[in-house]
């Protein structure tokens, strides 16, 4: 698919950020907050968050600068082709594992809350087909279901926060609220890997209709998760308390259970959530899964990214399948979120040299 066809709205380029960093991790942050940051447990879900803006903005700047180019392309133009290359190479690894251990995250979680009697192996495959069918169809594609998903995703979860408030005990949250800097940036580490998603900046910013409008739209794609991961996690330690969040193994659907309405609804509303969590994975899946194959593609210099698709597919579901159990997803995530944390922290030493070449060749025109 070429870039003419493919154009896409600030809407779709913020949804797009906003559908790739909400996903599975949405019904057990609470767990992840509490458990890492313990007392600095809100206040590190903020910082992680504002680091995280503060990084895609810098992307954001350097993809503006390049915005004809992904990051396959520029960072030969910065790098060298060399070093270029591998670190194409290291962003296409990063990418590949991360859409694995969305993959096997959401299927253990899934067949844990609604599918107790399926076959981990069946939830696993019947994911990734109708990811394929969604991704082989293009860009314009996975941003139109994004963009149809997201405002249903968004809403269940600010209505889960907001009915919730009928169970908030300010006397839980208490502790939480006096800063504690030593357990805040403790927290953080594991945080930022909540956070993870907005790393589709590198692929999509020469998509756009015009580059005028990046930054703000990259911030409120960033920006939006921050929030709603804050209030989340507030508002499930004020309700559970500090000490049974970090027990709960999905606190969000546990919030969503308390939740009472009058009526048969009510009963099931935890299940309705988890229907949308579904579809917030859903997404977040399909657009991990583009950006491996269309970055595999650019890697290796070809022009069509579709036959590749149904080659890459086979690949994340081993790799999504390795591991035995539980701590060894968890393991494996962790280490992801540290090789991501790489590549940005690259990212910014790329935007830092383009700024100083950019710098010689003004003064060299003067």
């Amino acid at each position: 698919m070429t870039r003419k066809q493919g154009r896409l709205s600030y809407i779709q380029y913020s949804s797009l950020i906003i559908s790739t960093m909400i996903g599975v991790v949405v019904v057990r942050l609470p767990k992840l907050a509490a458990v890492s940051a313990e007392e600095g447990a809100v206040y590190s879900t903020l910082a992680s968050g504002v680091l995280t803006i503060a990084i895609a903005v810098a992307i954001a700047i350097l993809g503006k600068r390049f915005h004809s180019q992904t990051i396959m392309e520029y960072s030969t133009l910065i790098l060298g082709k060399v070093l270029g290359k591998l670190f194409g190479a290291l962003v296409t690894f990063y990418f590949i594992i991360v859409a694995s251990v969305v993959l096997r995250d959401f299927s253990d979680a899934l067949k844990g809350l609604l599918l107790k009697n399926t076959p981990l192996e069946i939830i696993m495959i019947s994911m990734l087909l109708t990811v394929v069918y969604m991704v082989t169809n293009g860009i314009n594609s996975v941003a139109k279901v994004t963009e149809l998903f997201l405002p249903i995703i968004i809403l269940s979860l600010a209505l889960v926060i907001v009915l919730s408030g009928s169970n908030f005990k300010f006397v839980n949250l208490r502790p939480t609220l006096i800063p504690n800097f030593r357990l805040i940036i403790k927290g953080i580490p594991d945080l930022v890997i909540a956070f993870q998603g907005y790393e589709i900046i590198l692929l999509v910013i020469p998509f756009l209709n015009d580059h005028k409008k990046v930054i703000p739209y990259t911030i409120i794609g960033t920006g939006i998760p921050t929030i709603l991961y804050t209030i989340l996690v507030a508002m499930t330690i004020g309700v559970f308390g500090l000490e049974t969040t970090q027990n709960l193994n999905y606190p969000t659907i546990s919030l969503a259970e308390g939740i009472t309405f009058p009526g048969a609804f009510a009963e099931r509303f935890d299940i309705f959530i988890a229907v949308l969590w579904i579809l917030a994975a859903f997404t977040t899946i399909g657009n991990l899964f583009y950006m491996f194959s269309f970055t595999t593609v650019r890697l290796f210099g070809l022009k069509h990214y579709k036959p590749f698709v149904y080659i890459l597919a086979p690949i994340v579901y081993i790799l999504a399948i390795l591991p035995q159990n539980l701590m060894e997803i968890r393991r494996f995530s962790s280490i992801t979120g540290y090789i991501g944390l790489g590549v940005s922290i690259i990212i910014v030493g790329m935007l830092f040299l383009a700024w100083i070449s950019g710098g010689k060749r003004e003064r060299k025109n003067a």
